[in-house]
C-alpha cells in the first residue's frame, strides 16, 4: 500500500468540489439582494464533528486483530513455512550423508552346469611318514604301493560336485574417514545456516504481513471517516440548496447562484459515492486478507484519534543503526551468504583423495571362501581401507566451488543494497511521523478556523452580504480541513506502524536466531 494510494480518497473527495468552486466563480460578481433575507431554518451544525463515526465500540475490529488473523490466513507465510520444511529436510540429508553407510543384501543365484576339470578321482594316503615304495601286496598277490613301514598305501574315491543353487546374506559398512576431516564441518555449517536463513525469512515475512495488515486496517478506518466527512458536507449543502430555492422564489438570489449550489450538491454526492466505494473496497480487502468467510460488516474497535500508547522513540541516526541490527531480512541474507561460503568449502574438498574404511560379513550356502564347495551355510568376514582419487573431479568440484562463492558475493551485495533500502525506509517513516504530528496540530487549528469561517459566511449569506461563491468556498475549506485532520490522525498511526517495522521494534524477543 503506497502513500499515493492512501491519499487517493482525500484527492478524489475534493477534486469534484474544487471543480464546483471554479464553476461558481462568476465573470462579474453579483451580490444577492440584501433587503430580502433567506428563510431561517435549523441547519446541520458545522461544529459537530463527523468523526464520531470512528468512536470505538466494544467488540469492534482492531489493528492487532487484523494483523493476527491476516498472518493466520496468509499464503505467503505458508510458503515461507514450507521453505523452512525444505531446509529442515536438507539439513537431515546432509547429516545422514556422513553417517557410516550400512547395507544389507540377500541373494539367490542359479548357476548353469559347468565342468570343473577334475571330474571324479581318488585320494591316496600313507599310514606312516617316509618314502613310498612298491612291492608285493600282503598275501603275495600283486604289487602294491608301500609306505616306509612296508604297509600298503590306502586309497578313497572322491568326486567334486557342481553346486547350482547359491544363497547369500551380506551385511556391509563403509565409513568415509576423509570426509569427516575435509567436508563434514563445512557441509554441516552450510546446512545449518540454510535452515536458520529459512526460519528468519519466515519470521520476517510474518512481521511484514502484520505491518501491511495494520496499514490496511487504518486505510479502512480512514475511508469510514472520509465518507462521514463528505456526507456531513452533503447534508449542509443540501440544506443550503433548499434555502436557496426559497430565496430564488422570493427573488433574493439569482438563477446562477441557485445553479451553483445545485452543482455543488451533485459533485458532493459523487464524492460521497466515491468514498463509499473506497470504503467497500477496503472492507473487502480486509475480509480477503483475514480469510473471513462471513459477510458481516466490521466496526471500529480502536480509537485512532488519540495518540498511540506504543511510540518509537529515538533520533533518526540511532533508529537507523538499530534497524540494521534488528531487521530479520538482513539476518536471513547474512545466513544465506554464510551457507554458500561453507558450501563452497565443502564442495571444493571433493578434489582431494578419498579414504574410506569398509567391512562386511557374509553368510552363504555355499560360502565361496570354503573349498571344496559344500552344500551348507558358513559365515566369513572382511575389513579394510580404500583410498581413491578421481582426477577429473578436481576440475568439476573447483568450478562448482567458484559458482557457490560467486553466489555468496551476490547475496552479500543484495544485503548491502537492503541496508541502504532500510535506511531510506526508516528515514521516510520517521519523517512521515514527524510531519503527521505537525499536521495534527495545524489541521486542528485549520478545522476550528474553517468552522468559524463557515459560520460567519453562512450568517453573512443569510443577510445578503456574502455571495454564493463565498459560501461554496467556505464549505470546501471546511471539508478540506476536516479531511486533512482525519488524514493527519490516520497518517500518524500508519507512520508509527511503518517506523516500528522499519526499525525492527516489532521483532519478538529471541526471534533473531
Amino acid at each position: 500500500m503506497t502513500r499515493r494510494s492512501e491519499l487517493l480518497g482525500l484527492v478524489s473527495l475534493t477534486m469534484s468540489l474544487t471543480a464546483a468552486v471554479a464553476a461558481a466563480q462568476p465573470t462579474q460578481e453579483t451580490a444577492p439582494a440584501a433587503e430580502v433575507p433567506l428563510v431561517a431554518r435549523p441547519l446541520p451544525d458545522a461544529k459537530e464533528s463527523p468523526l464520531v463515526v470512528l468512536k470505538p465500540v466494544a467488540g469492534g475490529l482492531t489493528s492487532s486483530q487484523v494483523a493476527r488473523r491476516t498472518v493466520a490466513s496468509s499464503a505467503t507465510v505458508r510458503a515461507r513455512q514450507a521453505e523452512v520444511e525444505v531446509a529442515e529436510a536438507k539439513f537431515d540429508q546432509t547429516t545422514v550423508q556422513y553417517f557410516p553407510r550400512v547395507g544389507l543384501k540377500a541373494t539367490y543365484t542359479r548357476l548353469s552346469p559347468v565342468s570343473s576339470g577334475f571330474g571324479s578321482g581318488a585320494l591316496v594316503g600313507a599310514g606312516n611318514p617316509g618314502l613310498l615304495t612298491t612291492g608285493p601286496c600282503p598275501g603275495g598277490v600283486g604289487v602294491c604301493v608301500l609306505d616306509s613301514a612296508g604297509q600298503p598305501v590306502g586309497a578313497a574315491a572322491f568326486e567334486i560336485e557342481s553346486l547350482k543353487d547359491n544363497y547369500a546374506l551380506t551385511a556391509s559398512a563403509a565409513i568415509p574417514l576423509s570426509d569427516y576431516v575435509t567436508k563434514l564441518s563445512h557441509a554441516a555449517a552450510a546446512a545449518q545456516a540454510t535452515r536458520r536463513a529459512a526460519r528468519l525469512a519466515t519470521r520476517a515475512e510474518r512481521l511484514k504481513v502484520q505491518a501491511e495488515a495494520k496499514v490496511l486496517y487504518y486505510t479502512w478506518v480512514r475511508s469510514l471517516g472520509q465518507v462521514a466527512v463528505a456526507q456531513k458536507s452533503l447534508d449542509r449543502t443540501r440544506a443550503r440548496q433548499t434555502d436557496a430555492a426559497a430565496g430564488f422564489s422570493l427573488g433574493s438570489i439569482s438563477k446562477a447562484d441557485l445553479m451553483r449550489l445545485e452543482a455543488l450538491v451533485a459533485n458532493t454526492e459523487f464524492a460521497v459515492k466515491e468514498g463509499e466505494t473506497m470504503r467497500s473496497l477496503a472492507a473487502r480487502q480486509l475480509q480477503i486478507l483475514m480469510g473471513d468467510k462471513s459477510s458481516a460488516s466490521y466496526q471500529v474497535g480502536e480509537d485512532v484519534l488519540v495518540p498511540a500508547t506504543a511510540e518509537v522513540r529515538g533520533g533518526l541516526d540511532g533508529l537507523s543503526t538499530e534497524a540494521l541490527s534488528r531487521r530479520l531480512e538482513l539476518a536471513a541474507l547474512d545466513q544465506t551468504a554464510r551457507s554458500l561460503r561453507s558450501g563452497a568449502k565443502a564442495v571444493g574438498a571433493g578434489a582431494y583423495p578419498r579414504l574410506e574404511a569398509f567391512g562386511d560379513i557374509t553368510y552363504a550356502n555355499p560360502n565361496p571362501r570354503y573349498f571344496p564347495a559344500r552344500r551348507e551355510w558358513n559365515s566369513t568376514w572382511a575389513v579394510g581401507l580404500s583410498a581413491s582419487w578421481t582426477v577429473t573431479e578436481a576440475f568439476s568440484t573447483s568450478a562448482a566451488a567458484r559458482e557457490l562463492s560467486a553466489s555468496a558475493r551476490n547475496i552479500e551485495a543484495q544485503a548491502e543494497a537492503l541496508r541502504n533500502a532500510i535506511r531510506q525506509e526508516v528515514a521516510a517513516a520517521y519523517l512521515d511521523r514527524e510531519r503527521a504530528r505537525v499536521a495534527i496540530q495545524t489541521s486542528q487549528r485549520a478545522a476550528r478556523a474553517a468552522e468559524e469561517a463557515y459560520r460567519v459566511a453562512t450568517d453573512l449569506y443569510r443577510v445578503g452580504r456574502a455571495t454564493t461563491t463565498e459560501l461554496i468556498e467556505a464549505e470546501l475549506d471546511l471539508l478540506n480541513a476536516r479531511l486533512a485532520e482525519l488524514n493527519a490522525h490516520i497518517g500518524l498511526r500508519i507512520a508509527e506502524v511503518r517506523l516500528s517495522h522499519a526499525v525492527g521494534r516489532d521483532v519478538p524477543a529471541g526471534a533473531g536466531g
